[in-house]
């Protein structure tokens, strides 16, 4: 089913794109698209290839080398565009990378410790884990490179956590299938390349759940403690999320424990914890645009549409997006480019799929499912609420979550053929919209 599933991806992908370029044709032609469609021919054929061997392939070893080699291949095409484009490798994301550059060169001049003293004494605590963690990387090879290779590790790792997890709720093909989709998925090669801090940033909050699972399957009590330890470290990233993390690990043992006597005071928790959070979603929006729809908008994806509209479309984006930019916005625009066109193209195809997931784990009781869905269901939530549910850097931490539930519903739906909705909801009906909104979505854009 997988093989001929991506066999299915790849064509429509490719026949998308051709579509789009004939529409927008002033704007197809660049070297992004070229990337584009080698990104997602070769990730494809990763795939299909290892879909084709025996099950003792889909070992750890196996995932983290693929992964690591692919990523270093993709990456430096992508640098090699990026260099043609703008004479440097930063993917065109100067202001946040230069922000983190400079601040993490001055170990050169001031030593370790003496910048870790100044970047806490000058920034808030969400902006020190980025700072800190340059830092000390810096501090061993002050090159840019060191750090893009840094992370490419971490992104290898994060691949084979997500396989640990997948793997006990479906069968070793499927688990390794999605861990290896996401590792090599451009969008996520495409942050091992610059200098921003999202690369990390996502391997803690993987962490953080793979020592829960750790806990909560194995009866690892240990596990707790270093789920706490990254918890706690990811409040230097983005504290939000930290409460997301703790609120989706709440509902969990509100509902493990339903019907115990401990349930009552786990769901009063439960509650409050939302409370809280949503509270901290709105001191954030005050915070960074006082509360003015306008100025979120304008930092937005969606600020040229009336306010109405805005919300309209972060909320049907949610659930489906970020949607795949293929092309840039106007003609001869370097800054305009990305490069992750090809694994959010292969995600979208994937959307109905992961909505299976979450239908199957609600049908068979899946209660262990229910920290990755919650985590993902609250994170799309706070994205449509701050309209960030098209940007890539605000939604990307449940990604490799939803790539889990996504395999997930898709060996579940192999497994169970009477399911309902495989009849209700035809494979054909879910590619022919996914074709759409990638059109579409190009040709307006």
């Amino acid at each position: 089913m997988l093989f001929r599933l991506h066999t299915s991806i790849l064509i429509s992908c490719l026949l998308s794109i051709g579509l789009a370029s004939v529409l927008v044709a002033e704007r197809a032609y660049c070297l992004m698209t070229a990337g584009t469609i080698f990104a997602l021919v070769t990730q494809m054929g990763l795939l299909m290839n290892f879909l084709q061997n025996e099950e003792d392939l889909f070992t750890e070893k196996t995932l983290f080398f693929t992964t690591l080699f692919y990523s270093f291949l993709l990456g430096n095409i992508f640098m090699a565009i990026s260099y043609y484009y703008d004479g440097d490798t930063f993917m065109f994301s100067k202001n946040d990378a230069m922000f983190y550059l400079t601040n993490s060169m001055k170990v050169e001049d001031i030593g370790f410790l003496g910048n870790v003293k100044r970047i806490t004494n000058i920034y808030d605590p969400e902006d020190c884990g980025a700072l800190i963690l340059d830092s000390l990387m810096m501090s061993f090879v002050p090159s840019k490179y060191f750090l893009n290779a840094f992370y490419m590790l971490t992104g290898a790792t994060s691949a084979v956590l997500l396989y640990r997890i997948g793997a006990h709720f479906m069968s070793n093909m499927y688990a390794f299938t999605a861990a290896l989709a996401y590792g090599t998925s451009s969008f996520l090669i495409f942050f091992h390349c610059t200098f921003l801090k999202e690369s990390f940033f996502v391997f803690l909050v993987i962490c953080a759940m793979y020592f829960f699972y750790k806990a909560i399957i194995f009866g690892y009590y240990w596990s707790y403690l270093v789920t706490i330890l990254f918890v706690g470290l990811i409040m230097f990233f983005r504290p939000a999320v930290s409460a997301m993390l703790v609120l989706s690990f709440i509902i969990y043992f509100a509902i493990s424990q339903h019907g115990s006597a401990a349930s009552f005071f786990i769901y009063l928790i439960a509650g409050i914890s939302f409370v809280a959070f949503l509270a901290k979603m709105q001191d954030m929006m005050n915070r960074y645009t006082g509360g003015d729809i306008e100025a979120m908008q304008e930092s937005s994806a969606v600020g040229s549409y009336s306010s109405g509209f805005s919300y309209f479309v972060s909320l049907f984006a949610g659930p489906f997006g970020p949607f795949p930019s293929l092309f840039p916005k106007e003609v001869n625009v370097p800054a305009s480019l990305n490069f992750y066109g090809s694994g959010l193209s292969y995600r979208l195809f994937l959307i109905f799929p992961f909505w299976f997931g979450v239908y199957f784990a609600l049908k068979r009781h899946m209660t262990k499912l229910v920290p990755m869905l919650t985590f993902i269901l609250v994170e799309m939530l706070a994205a449509s609420m701050v309209l960030a549910s098209l940007e890539l850097r605000k939604v990307l931490l449940h990604i490799p979550f939803m790539f889990i539930l996504t395999f997930y519903g898709l060996y579940e739906w192999e497994r169970d053929k009477e399911a309902e909705i495989p009849h209700r909801l035809p494979e054909s009906i879910w590619f022919i919209t996914a074709i759409i909104i990638l059109v579409v979505w190009n040709v307006i854009r």
